[in-house]
């Protein structure tokens, strides 16, 4: 399945536009909020799932509450290479930022998605490209990715960004990873 998140560039919050074969979604970041509050709804308005930041300037710590009552929390767990895990529900996930600007994500052992950001930026134009199992939790890797998004680029406001990516990895990439 492939998903495209845009950021919209010119805004006083942080707001997405999230492009699904499922469906359209919007997600907005709370504004004047001192941690990253961001609300995901269907393009009707419904609320599917909330993420609420806590204050912790190194390990960027989030609580997932998506509407169907299962709730997770994702934090950094290695600084320096960018690991992140998801733990709720009786699951666990790991996201790996690699060299570049490439990520993945694991249940358990096996990848179940893969992501890209772009490397230009204009405004707070952020784009990710993000390719996932047809049997992956869609909600809660658009969390997960929205989550990044917001924790590590949110400040950039910028009329032009260039990314150059991250330099340190825990995981190589895969670049042969197909969905399934």
């Amino acid at each position: 399945m492939d998903v495209s998140i845009s950021e919209r560039s010119i805004s006083f919050t942080s707001e997405y536009d999230i492009s699904t074969p499922a469906g359209e979604y919007y997600a907005r970041k709370q504004f004047f909020s001192f941690t990253d509050n961001i609300e995901l709804k269907t393009a009707g308005g419904n609320p599917v799932a909330k993420i609420e930041g806590e204050i912790s300037p190194l390990r960027h710590k989030h609580d997932f509450h998506l509407s169907d009552g299962r709730e997770y929390s994702f934090g950094c767990e290695k600084l320096w290479t960018r690991v992140y895990a998801c733990v709720g529900n009786g699951e666990t996930y790991k996201l790996y930022e690699h060299r570049g600007l490439n990520y993945s994500i694991f249940k358990d052992d096996r990848q179940i998605a893969a992501f890209s950001k772009n490397r230009v930026v204009f405004a707070k134009g952020n784009q990710y490209d993000v390719r996932l199992d047809h049997d992956a939790d869609l909600i809660l890797i658009l969390c997960m990715v929205l989550t990044i998004n917001s924790s590590e680029n949110d400040d950039e406001d910028s009329t032009v960004t260039v990314d150059l990516g991250n330099v340190m990895q825990d995981h190589p990439f895969d670049e042969s990873w197909e969905p399934r």
